[in-house]
């Protein structure tokens, strides 16, 4: 992770009432963005890696301070505070069959939870429920800080955004967000969801294959599937190439409009899709 602050001249840190903080943070280091809810409009964008990556438990203490001290005024009152982490554990289940009590073993069907990890949800997805898993002692040194945060799975910006755009259409639609390890893969048609999990990014070919077998195995012809990709691939040309291989239609994120942006952060807009998409999970 590289080091990125970019700021719009009318940026006040006197004024964070009425902005929205969108916060995602990794092993790596945290990037957030910033709203202008009043004009709906983004006017901030930043990254910062951490001296070192984050290997225990009881570094995430230390690394929220270091979040909080690095921007004074992340610690002042915002209208809203989405706050993520970034994993590609989580799942999904119908609204209907989901009980709190069960949250964890349907979590742990599909993936490891940590013994210090607690494991949260949200009702939010028209009829679904997202189950994901995030470090306690992360939440709770945040939460110190943004008492009000909404706490959100990695899962639920690309998957806000897939509903919002697409969930309408009668063909099939696949996106692909891009993280640097891993990528969420979400499938509907038909307007009913298909799918919506994670894969491993680490090498092209196994990409590729894995994202091709999701839709065979849910039956959908690859060549009538249209294909949306968002934020950041180290080869995403080469990888575009090798989807277009197979899927009748492929595009960038970066060429939807559903939200504005500052002149500074325009450019940003499909590398830091899932950061700026949290806006959708009010």
């Amino acid at each position: 992770m590289q080091k990125l602050e970019l700021f719009d001249e009318t940026f006040d840190p006197n004024r964070t009432e009425s902005y929205e903080l969108s916060i995602q943070v990794s092993l790596n280091g945290f990037s957030f963005c910033l709203k202008d809810l009043t004009r709906d409009f983004f006017i901030g964008l930043g990254t910062c890696p951490f001296d070192l990556s984050t290997v225990s438990s009881d570094d995430w203490v230390q690394q929220v301070s270091f979040i909080a001290n690095s921007y004074k005024w992340m610690s002042s009152p915002f209208k809203r505070v989405l706050f993520c982490y970034v994993s590609p554990s989580f799942c999904l289940t119908p609204k209907e069959f989901f009980s709190p009590e069960h949250a964890k073993n349907l979590l742990l069907t599909s993936h490891q939870i940590d013994e210090l990890d607690e494991v949260r949800f949200n009702e939010n997805h028209e009829g679904m429920v997202s189950i994901f898993s995030v470090p306690s002692t992360l939440v709770t040194s945040w939460l110190k800080i943004q008492s009000k945060s909404r706490i959100i799975g990695y899962c639920d910006s690309p998957l806000n955004f897939h509903q919002i755009n697409f969930a309408s259409e009668s063909n099939p639609v696949l996106t692909i967000s891009f993280n640097s390890e891993f990528a969420v893969i979400t499938v509907s048609a038909n307007q009913i969801l298909l799918h919506c999990g994670s894969i491993n990014t680490f090498n092209l070919d196994d990409t590729l294959y894995h994202i091709v077998n999701i839709c065979k195995t849910l039956g959908v012809d690859t060549s009538k599937t249209k294909v949306i990709t968002m934020g950041y691939h180290s080869n995403s040309e080469t990888m575009g190439r090798m989807i277009e291989r197979f899927f009748g239609e492929v595009s960038s994120v970066s060429k939807l409009q559903q939200n504005h942006f500052s002149y500074l952060l325009n450019k940003y807009k499909g590398k830091f899709a899932s950061l700026f998409n949290q806006t959708l999970c009010e």
